[in-house]
């Protein structure tokens, strides 16, 4: 199979992957290398990666991937999830995001927000029910509960600090009033 050939199969291959998915330069690496692996079994291997090479690049100069506005987005749509900025992390580096993007990118979805952190952690008990949300029948000791919530906040990634202020709080009211005021960029008092 020709060069040319090559690098026009794996462009269409390119746009159509990112026509559906937001992504990062070294994701599509690799769905480009598993298409070349199903589709292009017989070219060359070297050929392929440069083939490879040269369309991400080229994806990279029309700007149809950006790993600085996928990290700012992915940052953004899991804070609003209620993941910790350690799992942020984690996740974007997976897809080989600079550590100064990654950065970038948490800072930018907490812009606006006094104390991002808490508020993912508010967010993250609210999802799983935990603490205040939990719907958990009283015959539960009090005290396991509290263990089994606490766990689940800090394998989730959130400090002790963190973790021990949300379930700290005693009344559902107040908790859901405290995800208000954090989403407004409110200033809190101590918990």
């Amino acid at each position: 199979m020709d060069q040319t050939r090559i690098k026009k199969r794996l462009m269409n291959k390119a746009v159509h992957y990112l026509g559906r998915y937001a992504t990062s330069q070294h994701r599509l690496g690799q769905v480009l290398a598993r298409f070349a692996t199903r589709k292009l079994a017989d070219a060359d291997a070297a050929d392929i990666d440069a083939a490879i090479a040269e369309t991400i690049a080229q994806c990279a100069e029309f700007g149809y991937v950006q790993d600085d506005v996928y990290a700012r987005s992915q940052a953004r749509s899991q804070r609003n999830q209620g993941r910790s900025a350690r799992v942020i992390r984690q996740r974007l580096r997976q897809h080989d995001i600079t550590n100064d993007d990654i950065d970038a990118a948490i800072d930018e979805a907490d812009e606006h927000v006094e104390d991002g952190e808490l508020l993912a952690a508010f967010r993250f008990a609210q999802r799983r029910r935990l603490g205040v949300f939990t719907t958990t029948s009283s015959t539960t000791d009090p005290q396991v509960l509290r263990n089994r919530h606490l766990g689940s906040l800090a394998r989730a990634g959130f400090a002790m600090r963190i973790c021990h202020q949300v379930l700290s709080v005693t009344n559902r009211d107040d908790a859901e009033a405290l995800i208000d005021a954090l989403a407004r960029g409110e200033t809190l008092p101590d918990l």
